[in-house]
């Protein structure tokens, strides 16, 4: 095949406008392939342009994602902080107040044990003054205040 072209070549008279006619089609392809170049260049140049906005859009992005996500970890500190301090303070609080509870229960237990070896090593007592202390109810419980009727 490719001699074929070559030998329809070489029988192809070689006379001014034929080539000047292929002169002129290969022009134009130069100059559409120049401008289409041009073309691409614009292109090019504008898409460098957006893709500097786009990577400086991204930059910005990420330093307001750092600096929410660094925000939030100082909150999220800053409320742990108060919750151990609250929870130590309670903490201290109920220990005080346990303490208290135990002191009283002790206070409570003193008194209410009967002086049974006291009591009968005093002889000076009445003994139905000593009947009557002991038929007494030992749990003195505080009745309840009946509510009020708000009507």
């Amino acid at each position: 095949m490719l001699t074929i072209l070559l030998m329809d070549l070489s029988q192809i008279a070689v006379d001014i406008p034929t080539l000047k006619l292929c002169l002129s089609v290969v022009g134009g392809l130069l100059a559409l392939s120049m401008v289409r170049i041009l073309f691409l260049l614009r292109s090019n140049a504008r898409l460098r342009e957006s893709t500097a906005k786009m990577e400086q859009q991204v930059l910005n992005q990420q330093q307001a994602l750092l600096s929410v996500r660094s925000d939030s970890n100082a909150w999220r500190g800053d409320l742990q902080r108060m919750f151990d301090s609250f929870r130590a303070e309670f903490s201290k609080r109920l220990d005080e107040s346990e303490q208290r509870y135990q002191n009283i229960q002790q206070r409570s237990e003193i008194i209410s044990k009967p002086a049974k070896p006291f009591a009968m090593s005093t002889p000076s007592m009445p003994p139905s003054f000593a009947m009557a202390r002991d038929e007494e109810p030992e749990d003195k419980s505080v009745l309840p205040v009946p509510a009020l009727n708000i009507s």
